[in-house]
């Protein structure tokens, strides 16, 4: 197996010196600190104009893509501070959390009936709507049944009404037999 090399080489094969890579070094630094610069200038710019800032205007602002500041640790941090959508955002969610929080300590539970998918929940529908339809038919059965009762319940009140002649009669002896069982 074999090993890379610690020393990065050109590309003619020969390994770079200590000068060459203490001067890349510097580049980058310059070029990084040029970025920061150009987007500080453009941020400027922005702002002095009341214009939203975002990748889109600082690109047409002063040509810098998004994508040469994104690796730039304090070019970020410098757009992302200043960004007119991620202040929104974040303005957004805080005003989001204070009033969930506010309307209600605890989160609303999930209606279980959202785990369903429409087929299902229609085949759960019908079969309510049958069980329905079957209790209305019992209901009606019932009340069927209740009012033959209540029929046959007057016609026997009515039967009694017409025995209450012979009610008090039969009455009458039973007091007569009472008598004379304790004399």
């Amino acid at each position: 197996m074999k090993r890379k090399s610690s020393r990065r080489s050109t590309s003619n094969g020969r390994p770079y010196t200590e000068e060459q890579i203490s001067g890349l070094r510097a580049s980058t630094v310059a070029r990084k600190q040029e970025t920061v610069e150009r987007l500080r200038t453009a941020i400027a710019s922005l702002k002095e104009k009341k214009q939203d800032i975002t990748a889109q205007n600082i690109y047409a602002e002063c040509g810098l893509h998004y994508s040469s500041y994104v690796r730039n640790e304090e070019a970020i941090a410098l757009f992302r501070a200043d960004s007119t959508y991620l202040t929104k955002k974040k303005q957004r969610t805080k005003h989001k959390r204070k009033t969930s929080e506010a309307t209600c300590s605890q989160p609303s539970p999930r209606d279980p009936l959202l785990n369903y998918k429409k087929p299902q929940l229609v085949m759960r529908l019908r079969e309510a709507q049958q069980a329905i339809e079957d209790l209305q038919q019992q209901l009606a059965t019932l009340a069927d049944a209740c009012l033959q009762r209540d029929a046959r319940v007057v016609e026997l009140e009515a039967k009694l009404a017409e025995l209450e002649p012979y009610r008090s009669f039969v009455e009458q002896v039973r007091l007569r037999v009472r008598r004379e069982e304790h004399e």
